[in-house]
């Protein structure tokens, strides 16, 4: 997205004089991803900007490249050069914008997340970093204020191997070498989704079809410059905007994958566009070629100010939550500084920056920025404060290796104690219970059989239609999840020494329509309706129990906790700090009423299961935690979650030992689950 959103070239360079009809896609492709990140209406599909972006630069470094080629002029020096004068001053004030502010403005693990997330910016490898980043226990991307540089580097990564491939083939074969890549990129593209859509979204072999369809246009666009193809392009230039303008607004006419269809759509549209060499400019669309002047600054600029407004929003981002409008005034103050970066950083530093001196002062900003990043680091919290960082880590359970990616097989990390004796069974909401539940069990040991987001539900599996390949609730994961519960299902037929199974879910993903779905593992037929949906998960819970309890085993079940509408421990940390915090409750407490009707499909399914199992074998946290007026967040100063609902380590050992001792599941046996059925 660089070079696309470079401004013009200067003056006495061997790059053509850039069109207006082009400043114009830059500024409609930064305006839909403007759009699409303050969350108005009518943008889901504006990340499709980016998209446009990437054929649009395509499109112009080949021919830069190819021009000089055939002049005789490329210079590899000359070429990155240019590069980094047009694409480091403006980025460097930024980033380094971004670190003075993170003291101040973000959470300790989102500034350990800058740290790596600046470097990777300063390596053009911030796609990489980011797709390291992103998973289901991770920080959100939106609280990632460098997040928008991973198209910078995927850009940069395609540039750094593209003049090479250009100067080692004929000019005659340059299209067809490119036409190739550009080919298998695709195929790449169609076989790895399914299995990886984070990384078919963020690496180059998965996107470089974008940037290649624009270096094709690129190689090929003199043999489109007679009349008869221009009267061609000229009849599709209306169509080729109007699904600019259309495609983003729905782009679920298109499905669900990204890249997919829509992208595709889009960029053959600005494809078709960028062929057209005869187009005239209107007088009132001069507005927008000052914005697509000044698009690459406010690409940058954007982002950051939206990253820390939703960091210090630590509540529920709802559609009738006051946050648009805080989003609305971030637009507004990063369009002020874009125009302040693009005329004071971004147009001088591209004269000003030449030679050896020039040269020298952008390896002294990188240098710079990356010693800026490694304080950060160094950066602690005053002594006495609670370790966020710790508390709010992944809490796996037992190990990291227990989040089953494959069927069960009670591996040896994934069990504690020689000999062990319980089985829990479960989503993160099973997970978050081990370290607690392993300290009350002491030397009866604990086998951890557990799959984010897959419930212990053998006969229904949570599916979200609307979901491309690749991601959780749909394929392959759907037939993971029924496999993975089969499994543990076959191997406590296998061990009669567990004797005690506990099962945990979140149970949202099970009950909430339309969001979800159910599917059923015997047939594949889907469940829609609500109350259908909870009666198909009760009655395969209590056949599970029933299962369970043939075998000769305990059942209990534990629900999930009190929640609230927002990360309380991100709310406590920044209390603990001081900073700016929007969009919680005082004290960050979560409120039982409003838990209850904002849970009440969950409410509803524990206190069913309650009524079908025998006294004790229901097991809740509210007892424990709530009053009339509020639910504890914190004991002995210690803070109970890591989340909005998942309790930290510390928070799972506190409560779960006397949850599990005083109802008597250590020290004696119970009625077996459905003894009053």
């Amino acid at each position: 997205m660089s070079d696309a959103l470079a401004t013009s070239p200067a003056p006495h360079t061997s790059e053509a004089p850039l069109r207006a009809d082009i400043q114009i896609l830059r500024a409609l492709a930064v305006l839909w991803v403007l759009a699409y990140h303050a969350q108005l209406p009518g943008a889901s599909g504006g990340y499709l900007g980016v998209d446009i972006f990437f054929v649009v630069s395509g499109f112009l470094i080949t021919g830069l490249i190819d021009r000089a080629l055939r002049h005789g002029r490329f210079s590899f020096a000359a070429f990155y050069g240019r590069r980094a004068r047009r694409l480091l001053p403006a980025a460097y004030v930024v980033l380094a914008a971004t670190l003075l502010l993170a003291p101040w403005t973000l959470n300790r693990s989102e500034q350990l997340d800058l740290v790596t997330q600046t470097w990777g910016a300063l390596g053009f490898a911030s796609n990489l970093v980011l797709w390291q980043q992103t998973g289901y226990f991770q920080g959100a991307s939106e609280l990632k204020p460098l997040l928008h540089f991973w198209s910078l580097a995927l850009e940069e990564q395609y540039y750094l191997l593209l003049p090479a491939l250009l100067v080692m083939t004929r000019a005659s074969a340059r299209g067809i070498v490119l036409s190739a890549i550009t080919l298998l990129s695709v195929v790449w593209l169609v076989l790895w989704q399914s299995q990886d859509a984070s990384a078919a979204f963020y690496l180059l072999p998965t996107r470089a079809w974008e940037l290649g369809l624009g270096s094709i246009g690129a190689l090929w666009a003199h043999r489109l410059s007679a009349p008869p193809s221009q009267r061609l392009l000229r009849w599709m230039a209306w169509p080729a905007w109007s699904l600019l303008i259309l495609v983003p607004i729905a782009p679920q006419w298109f499905g669900t994958a990204h890249p997919g269809p829509a992208a595709a759509v889009v960029n053959l549209a600005t494809l078709a566009l960028l062929l057209r060499t005869d187009a005239v400019v209107p007088r009132w669309s001069a507005p927008l070629v000052r914005i697509g002047d000044a698009s690459y600054a406010l690409y940058l600029v954007h982002w950051p100010l939206l990253a820390i407004l939703h960091n210090a929003w630590v509540g529920v981002r709802s559609a009738d939550s006051p946050l648009w409008l805080w989003r609305l005034g971030a637009v507004a103050l990063a369009a002020l500084l874009a125009a302040a970066l693009h005329v004071a950083i971004e147009r001088p530093a591209k004269q000003a920056l030449t030679g050896r001196r020039g040269g020298a002062v952008l390896l002294s900003g990188t240098v710079l920025i990356a010693l800026g990043a490694g304080l950060l680091r160094l950066w602690t919290p005053s002594s006495g404060a609670v370790d966020f960082v710790e508390l709010r880590r992944p809490n796996y359970g037992l190990s990291a290796n227990c989040d089953a990616e494959e069927p069960f097989q009670g591996r040896a990390d994934c069990r504690s104690g020689p000999s062990p004796r319980w089985l829990i069974w479960g989503d993160s909401y099973a997970m978050h219970l081990v370290p607690g539940l392993d300290e009350a069990l002491g030397s009866r040991g604990l086998v951890q059989a557990t799959k984010s987001s897959c419930g212990p539900f053998p006969g229904v599996t949570p599916v979200r239609p609307e979901l491309g390949p690749g991601h959780s609730f749909a394929s392959p994961w759907i037939e993971q999840c029924a496999a993975f519960n089969a499994s543990v299902l076959t191997w406590l037929a296998r061990h009669p020494e567990i004797d005690t199974v506990v099962l945990s879910s979140l149970l949202t993903q099970y009950l909430e329509a339309p969001k979800y779905a159910l599917q059923r593992t015997a047939d594949g037929a889907r469940v829609t309706d609500p109350t259908a949906m909870a009666d198909a998960a009760l009655q395969d819970l209590q056949a599970t129990v029933r299962r369970l309890k043939a075998m000769g085993k305990r059942v209990l079940f534990i629900a999930p906790p009190p929640s609230a509408p927002f990360d309380i421990a991100a709310c406590l940390e920044r209390a603990q700090a001081g900073r700016w915090t929007l969009g919680a409750t005082p004290g960050c407490r979560i409120r039982p009423d409003e838990d209850r009707e904002r849970r009440a499909a969950e409410h509803r399914f524990v206190t069913a299961m309650s009524a079908a199992m025998a006294p004790g074998t229901v097991l809740r946290f509210e007892p424990m935690l709530c009053r009339a007026e509020d639910c504890d967040v914190a004991r002995d100063g210690v803070p109970l979650y890591r989340d909005a609902g998942h309790l930290s380590r510390a928070g799972s050992r506190l409560l779960l030992p006397p949850l599990i001792r005083e109802t008597g599941w250590v020290h004696g046996p119970q009625p077996s689950s459905m003894d009053k059925r």
